[in-house]
């Protein structure tokens, strides 16, 4: 059996399944469930199972189940985007260092409520400016899909101007 990309894919989908089970029939004596094959093609994993339920009859009716997991990635276009959230931003307080993005806050509000918990960061922009601000917002690293529309603007230096 090969692989999963990521071990807790099969856990995952082992979950799925015991989450799909809690709604069938409850067990009775001669009930039985199994794994009948976990597989990943591509970015796909794919887990069969079967649970048995034993009848009044002397027959059992059984479930067949199958569950995918398809594994894609997400480059947050709702945020990085044209139109998304950081479009919103004003231009001369977004501060990109080593492709993560960051936003220079109006300050006026106590350090507890600052980015950083108000703590000092001295930003030397490629275009001049030196700015040092007590409240730094995070938005986090920019997906490579987006870091065109937002290159690096700026390099964080200790107070006094090294880097």
């Amino acid at each position: 059996m090969p692989k999963p990309k990521h071990p807790c894919v099969q856990s995952a989908l082992w979950d799925g399944v015991l989450a799909i089970v809690a709604g069938l029939p409850k067990e009775t004596p001669g009930t039985s469930r199994s794994i009948g094959e976990f597989t990943v093609d591509g970015a796909t994993s794919t887990m069969l199972a079967t649970y048995s339920v034993k009848q009044p009859d002397g027959s059992n009716t059984v479930y067949t189940l199958t569950l995918s997991a398809v594994e894609s990635q997400d480059d947050h276009d709702w945020f990085w985007g044209p139109g998304g959230e950081r479009d919103r931003d004003d231009p001369s307080r977004r501060v990109v260092v080593d492709g993560t993005h960051y936003v220079i806050g109006k300050g006026g509000k106590p350090a507890e409520h600052s980015g950083f918990a108000g703590r000092t960061f001295n930003i030397a922009f490629f275009d001049g400016r030196a700015v040092s601000t007590k409240d730094l917002w995070y938005q986090g690293p920019i997906p490579p899909k987006w870091r065109h529309r937002f290159p690096d603007n700026a390099r964080f230096v200790q107070a006094g101007g090294a880097s």
